[in-house]
């Protein structure tokens, strides 16, 4: 351990808390603090009471508070914590704070209770809080630093609204708020996670909105050949996201995407190839946006639309399809 870290343990460990002087205060209370020790019992009794009957604020402090202290914490007590706890919430944070601790000691191995409970708990409501216990982290890695025993595509399939939800918010946030769009493994396994849902709104969604921009030639097989999917939903969403690999892929998924328009029959699917299109070229896609004019005519004021707003010659993504929702309201 070097010096600093040595330093930080040691002032973790000696943390005092400040706590409201009453476990169930109310949101707009004036109680005084007071100061007592950051043990994992004191905290977990004043966790429930945030939960319970706190204010916002008091809920936040509770959960951020575990969090640090349990980097210092020696993880046995931790441990046992999160495969006894039984009130879904509670398990969450104790969820969050584990991992929190793994990334501290870069021990990927302590989360293994709780994928365990993620996979394997008899109670949904407690399968999906193990789930979001991993949420903000960079969980792919996790799961595949303990072997990829336990699996997003695994927990896509459980029999619980609640764990498949579960699993997509956190892909979603491991996407933007921890990687910002920029990691390979998690865009990748958004995508075999959608594959292996049996829900094609849920599928969709990660279609949709994780960012593809670092994806590799396999997965963009994939997604090309989800064009084909039975459900229309599931083909838009591809459609969508074929316009967000990377520049060596694009000019094939450009030929994906003008097959799709030209023999698909649903609208909102050829309006999300018209979009991929777009996003694709740029500027570059308008002698394609007009080759597909008269393909559909009800379509060609969509193509008009995409015309006007690259006249504009706007050169980020997200203003030029602004610009577009604004033309064709």
């Amino acid at each position: 351990m070097t010096r600093s870290s040595t330093w930080r343990a040691a002032l973790l460990a000696t943390a005092t808390c400040l706590l409201p002087a009453a476990a169930g205060a109310q949101q707009g209370s004036a109680l005084p603090l007071q100061q007592t020790t950051c043990s994992l019992g004191g905290m977990m009794q004043e966790l429930r009471g945030a939960l319970k009957t706190g204010s916002p604020a008091y809920r936040r402090y509770a959960l951020e508070q575990l969090k640090m202290a349990a980097k210092a914490m020696p993880p046995e007590e931790l441990l046992a914590a999160v495969e006894q706890e039984r009130e879904p919430d509670v398990l969450e944070a104790l969820g969050k704070a584990l991992a929190s601790k793994a990334s501290f000691a870069e021990d990927p191995t302590l989360v293994q209770p709780l994928l365990q409970r993620a996979q394997g708990d008899a109670d949904p409501n407690l399968r999906a809080a193990a789930v979001k216990g991993l949420r903000a982290t960079g969980s792919v890695d996790l799961m595949a630093k303990n072997g990829n025993v336990v699996t997003y595509e695994q927990l896509i399939r459980d029999t619980s609204p609640a764990v498949r939800e579960a699993v997509v918010g956190n892909l979603l946030d491991e996407n933007a708020k921890v990687y910002f769009g920029h990691d390979k493994a998690v865009s990748e396994t958004a995508v075999n996670t959608a594959l292996a849902s049996s829900d094609p709104e849920l599928a969709a969604k990660l279609l949709r909105e994780v960012s593809m921009e670092q994806v590799g030639s396999e997965t963009v097989r994939k997604l090309t050949g989800q064009l084909r999917a039975e459900n229309p939903t599931l083909r838009a969403a591809s459609a969508t996201a074929l316009g967000g690999v990377p520049g060596p892929e694009s000019a094939g998924a450009t030929g994906s995407l003008v097959e799709l328009y030209r023999n698909e029959k649903d609208p909102a699917v050829r309006k999300a190839a018209l979009e991929g299109l777009v996003r694709l070229g740029m500027s570059g896609a308008r002698p394609t946006l007009q080759s597909l004019r008269g393909v559909a005519p009800a379509m060609d004021p969509e193509i008009d639309a995409w015309l006007s707003a690259l006249n504009l010659n706007l050169q980020e993504w997200s203003l030029l399809l602004r610009e577009k929702q604004r033309i064709r309201k």
